[in-house]
């Protein structure tokens, strides 16, 4: 059929529906496809030509009904059919006579039921069966097919949509870089040849969207707060060099992906739990340990508890994505699925875009307020207003458009106010909860505050703690002094623990103590049990009575071996190294040979048991049980001459592994020693509270090692071996009898009976008629132990399982306990805050805390979903504040951000669509000269200056306060990753920034900022080059934009790196991150960059650089003028090296200013003072003997040092220092003559 035929499916007619059900019985294109569309872009174009303005088309492709994909076609790995054949359903128009429409249904409630966790299909299958022609020719303006478009210009048609296509939207952002992970994983793994393993990860080693992780292995099972965890032990790959306390990877709560067939078919999926700042090292030098939670399982082959007998071991490779937090998701994903489409909150403007605000229910029945926040006094007077009506003026200290911002706030139930930079939207929001809190008791319940970052969330608790210090703070721990006991962490260590918590602990503890006794038997007891074999009919009965007859010899023998013993006869049958019990030692390695070591051993072992017992209450379960003599296990004795010991560290070592050992050793740290993507950086505080937000508590949790690490949990009994048994089944491998060596080819033929004999000799079936069980050959016993040790093994590990999960279950409960108890504490107070991350991990907390209005600070920076997963079904107020035209929200998938507006904010949707709000026009931070610079994105109303901002001083030392220093060197990119340096701009901001501190600025007046992490790391690099005994420039604050949102300071300077002759700018193009990377200084704005690219390739740019052009002050060039105030000089810079003609601060003449003492400072010239100077230049001052003063300046004057002759009273004469004379003169009690010792006084 050709591709122009028209498509053929099966379809039958419902008679009773009158729809068709069409049968697609071959998957031709992904389960996330949509039908074929053309959405346009405009939208976007139009929101970045100026904010505020008209859009200059009208086309509303993007917003269109949205396409449904709801069919699922299922692969299963291996497999070339379908799980599932698809059914789609049409509905049939019955209007039209003979041409029926279709149109495709999608079920808008699926997501209900969907899996948060992907599964082998999301990840692997679903990749594999895209469709090449739609994912890899489509534009890079087209959206993503099967994915939907958020309908930022037209309403939802229901609940359900919306909550589906926020759902999907958020999930296929974490999922679509997991794809991405393993596909390039899969990729370079195929590619490699033979051992190249290294050296093909190495090309992948940057720019590549996976980490990987090498040599995975099981090590302990963790007991931890919320779940049961898998200890495991992982290596680097050599070329890679990792400064845990700023790497991103495996953050706690990163999703990591496990295999050990790299990805074909095995795939477990986990969380991080536990990585602390750096990893656990484990017992090799190269080796790491983090704490996971299995999230899913492979069902075939699942990651179960180690292998007792190491036989054989399962080594893993680990990966996880470089973009997306699944934390971040995962408490999101679960709040929607849980929502209600009846019961979503302020439906009828999330859903609908109603602009018909109403009054919050709470307040219609008040409605009259008084809005003065001041103390409580006798003489307070009242600021009534009714919040419907007009308000009379009051001396509240506030511009009108923020008296609007409160009106709005006090008046909408969903109130909006939008605050550019330096308007006081934290001010008007604090101030606006004030009023709430004076104006109502307790009965109006907790207000809530959620902020994006920790740091926001301490700033604004911090404005209202002056107010009341009824505050809690949720989540991570704060770092704020004025707010540390307010934390709910802090909380509860004043409150009794709530009823009913401590059974559940206990009987978690049970559950505990359960796991540890199966593990004991899985790993101590390497023999199954006569009663076991019994129980599966392994033997017939006779068989098993001749088992125990094996017993009985065997007492007999000790007991002989004993008597003979007694009379000092050796006997040479006896085993010295054989012992008849079933308590086993501990831990793996190779056999023990020789008595001797194993006295040391012994000594050793017994010190660890010791160790071990102490560390009990820090968290490690592995103390040992006093020992228990046992029955002998006739089992064991079956197998005697396969029983193996391992040594403590469970290793078997060889040449082969010792060798390679040196090579990694070598090599480790060598290689691309100096090469950090900035993909993987984050700084060391951003660190430490994505770990304290996850962990909640600090707890040290318990363990019991397994696998290879496995460490004995029982005491040996009287005269037993302290190491571990092991049943060693490489021994099942017979001798073979045929000789290949003496073989001749062309002479000698094969006896082919002789070889089925040799095959037959050993079998199973065959030794199994054989009653007597002790004539059994010893690879026969191994095979038949095997098989039932396999057996007794797998009832084991079901056993485990179902206690890992009754542990979940019960950790669960205590959680929602926990839960109830923490809202009531919440309740208590008048204010609880917490972080956007942390409204939705707790938003069980939330809905028990029952809350009616709800604060959201920087809300134009949060995703869409955060909010909706914050909502609760009490809220009757919500409060938005924040800036669109500042940063948006950031999103993992880059495509889903642009094509399917998931970077849109729900404050800047309901903009877009008219909802009612408040903007603030007038700011309060920059000089006018810095204003100005953002007047291209706040055109319309433009943004105003207060009259306090006139005041602001001039930037002392700078012949400009706004300048731009234009240059056109080149950037480079660092160690072959994405992130852009320009050497030329981080010099320059570092000896600007020792320039400016010359000036008397403090390190914490200057902030240096860039769009790129890898020239931040490069500016901090120059600033530590720069330090003096005097001055320390390294303590200078060094950001990102987008780090820095929110924050304020009096000087900045900022790199914006990008300067090429490709005409690329990257995130300068944004127009968001150029708003907030020039509306943060105060006093005084740097800006070194190509200002000629910028203006080419960018229309804001042009704009801004043209602004600064037409000034009657020169505010951009390719050199930047320094003024001495001293000398009234100027001295121009273009090249780091000309600060060397300041290097004092000041100009390049001498200083030349008159000091105290009435000399000339010699000095080059400086701007600082001269209370420190020490003049060094002669005195000459008159002193009171009436000689000059032959110091220097800076000296004391006194003694005078002028040489004078005397004649003393024993008649010799000298020539001693004046100074000297004249203490002998007034005080000659003691003193004798230099020449002949006679005494100077006469008396």
């Amino acid at each position: 059929m050709s591709s122009s035929s028209p498509k053929v499916v099966n379809a039958t007619l419902n008679s009773s529906t009158n729809e068709f059900e069409v049968f697609q019985t071959k998957p031709t294109r992904s389960k996330f496809d949509f039908s074929s569309a053309d959405p346009s872009q405009n939208w976007i174009h139009d929101n970045q030509q100026g904010w505020n303005t008209a859009p200059q088309s009208n086309v509303n492709g993007w917003f269109t009904e949205p396409y449904d994909n709801n069919i699922d076609h299922h692969v299963e790995p291996g497999r070339f059919s379908t799980k599932d054949t698809a059914t789609t359903t049409f509905r049939l128009n019955m209007e039209i006579d003979d041409i029926p429409v279709f149109t495709k249904v999608t079920d808008y409630t699926s997501f209900r039921t969907q899996n948060i966790i992907p599964d082998y299909d999301d990840i692997i299958t679903a990749e594999e069966l895209k469709d090449p022609d739609e994912w890899d020719n489509r534009s890079y303006r087209d959206p993503l097919p099967g994915i939907p478009i958020n309908r930022v210009k037209a309403p939802y048609a229901n609940a359900d949509q919306y909550l589906y296509t926020h759902f999907e939207l958020m999930r296929q952002d974490f999922l679509i870089p997991l794809q991405k992970a393993v596909k390039a994983y899969k990729e370079a793994h195929s590619n490699v040849k033979g051992d190249d393993v290294g050296e093909a990860m190495e090309v992948l080693s940057f720019q590549k969207p996976f980490r990987l992780y090498e040599h995975v292995h099981l090590n302990a099972i963790v007991f931890g707060s919320r779940q049961p965890l898998y200890r495991i032990s992982f290596r680097l790959p050599y070329y890679v060099r990792v400064n845990w306390n700023q790497s991103k990877r495996l953050m706690p709560g990163s999703l990591v992906l496990l295999s050990k067939d790299h990805f074909q078919k095995d795939l477990k999926i986990a969380t991080v739990v536990e990585r602390g700042d750096e990893p656990m090292r484990g017992p090799n030098r190269f080796e790491y340990m983090v704490d996971l939670y299995l999230e899913r399982d492979n069902e075939n082959d699942p990651l179960g508890f180690g292998d007792p007998s190491l036989s054989s071991e399962d080594t893993y490779i680990m990966i996880e994505a470089t973009d997306g937090y699944f934390e971040a998701y995962r408490h999101v994903l679960g709040v929607f699925q849980r929502i209600a489409p009846e019961k979503l909150p302020f439906s009828q403007y999330l859903v609908n875009l109603s602009n018909s605000v109403l009054v919050p229910h709470y307040a219609a029945l008040k409605r009259q307020y008084d809005i003065n926040v001041q103390p409580s006094k006798r003489n307070r007077q009242r600021w009534p207003v009714d919040i419907m009506g007009k308000w009379p003026i009051y001396g509240t200290g506030m511009d009108k458009t923020q008296l609007d911002a409160l009106k709005t706030i006090l008046s909408n139930n969903l109130s909006i106010v939008q605050g550019p930079p330096g308007t006081g939207k934290t001010f008007v929001g604090t101030y606006a909860m004030r009023v709430l809190l004076n104006n109502f008791n307790e009965s109006l319940g907790p207000i809530v505050c959620i902020c994006q970052t920790n740091h926001a969330l301490d700033q604004f608790l911090e404005h209202i703690l002056d107010h009341s210090d009824a505050i809690v703070r949720v989540g991570g721990r704060s770092k704020s002094e004025l707010l540390k006991y307010h934390t709910l962490y802090e909380l509860k260590k004043t409150h009794e623990r709530p009823r009913g918590v401590g059974r559940l602990y206990r009987n978690r503890d049970n559950i505990t103590a359960e796991i540890k006794t199966a593990l004991i038997e899985l790993y101590e007891e390497p023999c199954v049990t006569l009663d076991f074999i019994s129980s599966i009919n392994g033997l017939r009965p006779r068989q098993i009575e001749s088992m125990k007859r094996i017993n009985e010899r065997e007492k007999n023998r000790t007991t002989s071996s004993n008597l003979l013993d007694s009379f000092g006869i050796v006997d040479n049958d006896s085993d010295d190294d054989w012992e008849i019990s079933s308590d086993i030692p501990s831990t793996p390695s190779t056999p023990v040979k020789n008595n001797k070591n194993n006295k040391k051993t012994n000594a050793k072992k017994n010190t660890t048991k010791k160790a071990a017992k102490n560390e009990w209450a820090g968290g490690n379960p592995n103390h040992n049980d006093e020992a228990k003599e046992k029955p002998p296990n006739p089992v064991e004795i079956w197998l005697k001459e396969a029983i193996d010991y391992v040594e403590e560290d469970g290793t078997m070592s060889s040449l082969d592994d010792e060798l390679k050992q040196m090579a990694l050793e070598k090599e480790k740290g060598l290689v691309f020693e100096d090469m950090i993507d900035e993909r993987e950086l984050i700084e060391e505080e951003e660190l430490k509270e994505v770990i304290t937000n996850y962990t909640e508590e600090p707890r040290k949790n318990p363990f019991i090692q397994i696998g290879k690490s496995y460490q004995r949990l029982t005491n040996p009994g009287p005269d037993e071996r302290p190491q571990r048994k092991i049943v060693n089944y490489k021994k099942m491998k017979a001798t073979n009898t045929f000789n290949t060596q003496q073989f001749n080819f062309f002479e000698d033929t094969i006896d082919e009976s002789a070889l089925e004999e040799e095959s037959t000799k050993y079998s199973l079936e065959r030794w199994m008629k054989e009653d007597d069980v002790s004539m059994w050959p010893l690879p026969v016993r191994l095979k038949a132990h095997k098989k039932w040790a396999e057996q007794r093994n797998a009832a084991l590990e079901a056993k485990l399982n179902s206690l890992m999960k009754q542990y979940l279950t019960m950790s669960t409960e205590i959680r929602k306990i926990m839960a109830s108890f923490e809202a009531k504490i919440c309740r208590e107070h008048r204010i609880v805050g917490m972080t956007s991350t942390a409204a939705a991990k707790y938003h069980d907390l939330l809905e028990e805390m029952r809350p009616r209005v709800m604060v959201v600070e920087e809300a134009a920076e949060m995703l869409e979903s955060h909010i909706i997963s914050a909502l609760t079904n009490s809220l009757e107020h919500l409060i938005l504040i924040g800036d669109h035209q500042q940063l948006r929200p950031s999103t993992a998938v880059h495509e889903l951000s642009e094509n399917h507006a998931l970077g849109v904010s729900l404050f800047e949707r309901l903009v877009i669509n008219e909802f009612p709000f408040t903007r603030l026009s007038h700011q309060r931070r920059m000089r006018p000269e810095i204003r100005s610079l953002i007047d291209p994105i706040y055109k319309n109303p433009p943004l105003n200056d207060h009259p306090e901002v006139l005041q602001f001083p001039p930037v002392r030392g700078m012949d400009q306060s706004v300048f731009f220093l234009a240059h056109e060197e080149e950037e480079t990119n660092i160690s072959e990753s994405a992130s852009k340096v320009n050497e030329h701009e981080a010099k320059l901001s570092a000896k600007l920034s020792v320039y400016l501190l010359l000036q008397g600025y403090k390190t914490k007046d200057i902030t240096i900022i860039t769009m790129y992490s890898g020239q931040k790391q490069m500016i901090k690099k120059f600033l530590r080059e720069e330090r003096r005994p005097d001055i320390d420039p390294e303590l200078i604050h060094v950001s990102s934009v987008d780090g820095y949102q929110g924050e304020e300071n009096k000087i900045i300077i900022l790199s914006l790196v990008r300067s090429n002759s490709n005409g690329q700018i990257g995130f300068l193009k944004v127009a968001n991150r150029v708003c907030v990377a020039l509306s943060r200084a105060k006093h005084g704005m740097y800006i070194l960059g190509n200002a000629r690219l910028l203006c080419e390739k960018s229309d804001l740019w042009n704009e801004i650089v043209g602004s600064l052009e037409d000034r009657n002050t020169n505010m951009i060039d390719t050199k930047i003028t320094l003024r001495c105030d001293k000398h009234n000089e100027k001295t121009e810079i273009k090249w780091p090296v000309d600060f060397t003609e300041v290097a004092e601060g000041g100009c390049r003449r001498i200083c030349n200013e008159e000091l105290p003492c009435g000399h000339r400072c010699t000095l080059k010239c400086h701007p600082y003072d001269h209370s420190d100077y020490r003049c060094k230049q002669n005195c000459e001052k008159i002193l009171e003997c009436g000689h000059r003063c032959l110091r220097r300046c800076c000296e004391s004057c006194n003694p005078c040092l002028q040489p004078i002759n005397i004649r003393f009273p024993c008649q010799h004469t000298g020539t001693m220092e004046c100074g000297i004379i004249r203490s002998l003169v007034l005080a000659p009690q003691g003193r004798t003559c230099p020449v002949c010792k006679a005494p100077l006084s006469t008396k």
